[in-house]
């Protein structure tokens, strides 16, 4: 019998079982994941000649643990922040700068933002209003869109707000949760009568961080993975992939954890998968977990990567990418520019780009095979960026139920979900804390902290 079954080996089954080496012996620690691939939505594609992501390209810095964790495995110098963060949205079929003076989208400095041309004279005079607004009324939770709507009008939550905190989850901000998903409005609306001066004071605080506010790694995230499987196998840590497990029972010892064709035996178990995965997986031994875990929904976004020859492109694009705004009903949701975020990554000749699509209540992408997704893709970058050609390269990248959508009230649900669990089982993943990276590592070492013991 091992002392901890990690089930699952994405980025936060990897964190537990790394964080828990530190408080057990290695060897009782045993990783089960269903494919033969770590890292979950981690994953660098080698592109051509390439090496580009094919999941999330960055991590954020705000949150330490990823520093923290690769200055432990001496991936520090491997560290690489982007060449460029400037973007744009794609609206009315015009490309325009993402405004400065903003926040995820919230206007933070109005002298600033009234000179940007995206949002139209109206918009913009919604939006200064803002200050003279009574201080914000936030009875427990409120949506992302909502919020905005009602600070700074109709038009910064749809064409601003809703592309740059909904395009994070690949959902919608009007179905978002305020707390989880936009905490900076929250705190600067609970510190300031004027959430816009909120925001501007909190940029004022973040210009002075000691980091780049993204990293990446030279050779892509995948580094961080490959870093982690390394530390884990040469410390002992047993690793078997290629095993779907179907059912957790409960045993006199602790836990019975049923897969393909055998079982394993341990006292302690954290479940590191999709809520959706945990709940199939604990409905023998807590129906009411289960049934709170079903309740989480996901979205299912796909990336499209697309390499074409130089001059195939009117001009070089400049900045990191494009949002596009869901009004103006493209499959095409946001356009990294690799090659200029990441110059490395390019190939001699060619220009790559990685295209998001489908959100949230939007499922026509995943209704087109591959061939018929990547030429209506290719349809809409020339109406973007006026491309003078099909690509010559492309991959498609499909990641099914891998965004969680976090509504109003979302912690309370977890608390909920946490209080119907066994003893000396957890739950860690984007599922509970938050997307990103660092979330997902914090989630898998707090998972670690509570079975220690």
């Amino acid at each position: 019998m091992s002392r901890v079954i990690v089930i699952g080996a994405g980025i936060s089954g990897l964190s537990s079982a790394y964080y828990l080496s530190k408080y057990i012996p290695p060897s009782q620690i045993v990783i089960l994941e269903s494919t033969d691939r770590l890292g979950g939505v981690i994953k660098t594609a080698q592109f051509g000649s390439a090496s580009v992501e094919a999941g999330p390209d960055s991590f954020i810095t705000r949150i330490p643990t990823v520093l923290e964790l690769a200055q432990e495995l001496e991936l520090d110098s491997a560290l690489i922040s982007p060449a460029t963060n400037s973007a744009y949205i794609y609206n009315n079929s015009k490309l325009h700068p993402i405004p400065k003076g903003t926040v995820f989208g919230a206007p933070s400095d109005l002298g600033t933002f009234f000179g940007n041309s995206l949002i139209s004279l109206p918009g913009k005079i919604r939006a200064l209003a803002e200050p003279l607004l009574a201080k914000a009324n936030i009875p427990g939770d409120i949506t992302v869109g909502k919020f905005a709507q009602d600070r700074w009008g109709k038009e910064v939550a749809q064409i601003l707000v809703d592309p740059l905190v909904g395009g994070i989850h690949a959902g919608s901000a009007f179905e978002l949760s305020l707390i989880k998903c936009a905490p900076q409005y929250f705190t600067a609306a609970k510190s300031h009568r004027s959430v816009t001066k909120g925001l501007n004071a909190m940029t004022m605080r973040a210009e002075k961080a000691a980091h780049p506010p993204f990293y990446s790694f030279k050779g892509g995230l995948t580094s961080l993975v490959q870093a982690m499987h390394q530390y884990l196998v040469t410390a002992g840590v047993t690793i078997v992939p290629n095993f779907s497990v179907w059912l957790i029972e409960n045993t006199k010892d602790g836990f019975k954890v049923h897969g393909d064709n055998s079982t394993f035996e341990s006292e302690k178990v954290i479940c590191a998968t999709p809520a959706h995965v945990s709940a199939n997986l604990l409905k023998k031994i807590s129906s009411r977990a289960s049934a709170l875990l079903d309740t989480i929904d996901y979205s299912s976004p796909i990336m499209t990567l697309l390499a074409y020859e130089s001059n195939a492109l009117s001009e070089r694009p400049v900045g990191s990418g494009v949002l596009v705004p869901k009004p103006n009903k493209m499959l095409t949701t946001a356009v990294t520019f690799a090659s200029n975020k990441w110059p490395d990554c390019t190939s001699e000749g060619e220009f790559l780009f990685r295209i998001s699509s489908a959100r949230h209540g939007d499922s026509r992408a995943w209704k087109l095979n591959d061939e018929a997704l990547i030429s209506n893709l290719e349809v809409e970058l020339r109406d973007i960026l006026a491309t003078r050609a099909r690509s010559i390269r492309s991959e498609v990248h499909r990641w099914g139920k891998s965004l969680p959508q976090f509504r109003p009230f979302h912690d309370q649900l977890v608390s909920r979900i946490r209080e119907s669990l066994p003893k000396n089982l957890e739950l860690a993943g984007s599922a509970y804390k938050g997307v990103g990276i660092p979330v997902c590592i914090s989630s898998g070492k707090e998972a670690a902290e509570r079975l220690k013991e």
